[in-house]
Parts: structure tokens; C-alpha cells; sequence
């Protein structure tokens, strides 16, 4: 599966899990897991502040209904997910040029 259909489906499910008001974007790059095996590194981009005010429930909620999306598309890489805020996303770039 390319990489703009898992973005869509994972901004469709963090729509849905973590409410439009906590998630912005989803970012979606090839990656490898800790046995060197494909995987897919997805980006839940998060609104400022978001990170107090989601529970564990939103975010494994997130992780799992994920998982099964991906899957039931035919998407067999493990999905390596992560959070990050805009400026956390910004401030990660300055440090790499």
C-alpha cells in the first residue's frame, strides 16, 4: 500500500479516536522495525496541549482501530507510530540542516 493511502486512513481514524479538535495531520514514511524488517513510520500530528488533555484510552484506541484498518486493506509493514505536535515537528527539522 502506498504511503498517501495509509496517510488517509490515518487521519480518518484519528479524526475519529482523538477528535478533530486534538489531531491535525498524519505524516506516513517507509521505515525499518528493530529487526530490520519493513515497517511504516506514521506521524500523528497533534494540536498544542493535546498531549495533557488526551487520555490512554484516545490513543490506544488510536493504535488499535489503526492496526485493523491497515490490515484489512492487505497493509502487512508494522505501523510505527508517533506523536508530535507542529513546533515538535518544526524543531526537529532546524536540528537536521
Amino acid at each position: 500500500m502506498d504511503e498517501s493511502r495509509i496517510a488517509e486512513i490515518t487521519r480518518d481514524v484519528a479524526r475519529g479516536t482523538l477528535r478533530p479538535r486534538w489531531f491535525r495531520d498524519a505524516q506516513v514514511e517507509p521505515a525499518l522495525d528493530s529487526d530490520g524488517n519493513e515497517a511504516v513510520r506514521i506521524t500523528i500530528v497533534i494540536a498544542p496541549g493535546a498531549v495533557r488533555k488526551l487520555g490512554g484510552e484516545a490513543i490506544l484506541d488510536t493504535l488499535v482501530e489503526l492496526r485493523r484498518r491497515l490490515e484489512a486493506e492487505g497493509e502487512v509493514r508494522f505501523p510505527l507510530v508517533e506523536y508530535a505536535t507542529e513546533a515538535e515537528l518544526s524543531d526537529s527539522g532546524d536540528s537536521e540542516s
